[in-house]
């Protein structure tokens, strides 16, 4: 494994952004198709992809590694949100873009771009690894995640303050995401897989997340000037934190009790990862900033470019 072949798998991942960005450009992918879209993915393709990376393990560990595992993931977003009340505050960002920040800190590009680049830098063994940790981040990012989304969209619109808590209902914590979350840690410590068509069927769905979500993006940063892309410094502050501020961190952290070096590789990697895509989806749902999130995603994503790769040298695990 070289730099130069994870450099590869994110210039793939980076193109599908550019292609979103041209067919918006060209009349063919515009705000309406994006918001159904959007629908598409969050409702259907990532649960398919959840249930998927469960379904479709040939083996899976034991009951104890699993919840180990399953303990680092969850424990690693400690750290996240803790820098995700911190970092704000460091930049001073406006009222309205608070849990804008809040969600591109604490939530990363795990199920969209994890998968790929894991399995890239340590082997088919890191699915299974990425798998866990996509499913914290499927509790987290559709419910902490969107109350951080649905904070800004109410400060966007004058409503900040007590009707806040409206936002967070019941139906927040019930959405499709959370509910194959839920089953697939239930089938993971069962150990239970199901047929093969059923994970085939789920993997088909699924695949239509990272197409279509980077896709989104492209589309909802075409419509914002090119000078507007890069214009934000604090969105560059911010880039230097989520990409290697906070992976270092995580690394020290955990390096000091993690005995598996695949787990800790695949722990700081997951944690260097660009901002999720998610996020943009749910800005558009929520009527949230979906340009400073669109933004944030971009300059993250192209950085990455050259992060991974880097930090990927430094934690590799043997194939």
């Amino acid at each position: 494994m070289d730099f130069f072949y994870v450099f590869g798998k994110m210039v793939e991942l980076f193109a599908i952004i550019i292609i979103g960005y041209i067919t918006c450009k060209c009349g063919v992918f515009g705000k309406e198709a994006r918001v159904h879209v959007t629908k598409l993915v969050l409702y259907v393709a990532i649960p398919g992809l959840t249930l998927a990376s469960v379904l479709n393990q040939d083996s899976l560990p034991g009951r104890a590694q699993i919840f180990g595992l399953l303990l680092v993931a969850f424990s690693s977003y400690l750290v996240l949100f803790a820098g995700a009340f911190l970092i704000p505050k460091l930049l001073r960002v406006k009222r309205e873009e608070v849990g804008i920040y809040q969600f591109m800190v604490a939530f990363a590009n795990v199920g969209f771009i994890g998968y790929p680049v894991t399995q890239a830098i340590f082997g088919d063994r890191a699915i299974f690894y990425t798998c866990v940790f996509n499913l914290p981040f499927n509790f987290f990012a559709f419910s902490i995640g969107v109350i951080f989304i649905q904070r800004s969209a109410a400060a966007m619109s004058g409503q900040a303050g007590a009707k806040v808590g409206s936002a967070i209902s019941g139906k927040t914590f019930l959405t499709p995401c959370m509910i194959c979350s839920v089953l697939a840690i239930i089938l993971a410590l069962g150990g239970w897989r199901g047929p093969a068509a059923l994970g085939e069927t789920c993997q088909m769905v699924g695949n239509i997340t990272t197409p279509a979500a980077l896709m989104v993006i492209g589309s909802s940063l075409a419509e914002m000037p090119v000078k507007e892309m890069f214009s934000n410094g604090k969105v560059y502050l911010f880039s230097l934190f989520r990409l290697l501020i906070l992976p270092i961190i995580v690394y020290y952290i955990y390096g000091s009790f993690v005995t598996d070096p695949l787990l800790l590789g695949v722990c700081v990697i997951i944690a260097a990862m660009p901002v999720a895509t998610n996020g943009t989806m749910l800005c558009l749902q929520y009527n949230a900033d979906e340009k400073l999130m669109a933004q944030g995603t971009f300059i993250t994503t192209l950085a990455s470019l050259v992060t991974i790769p880097l930090l990927a040298m430094l934690f590799r695990y043997p194939q």
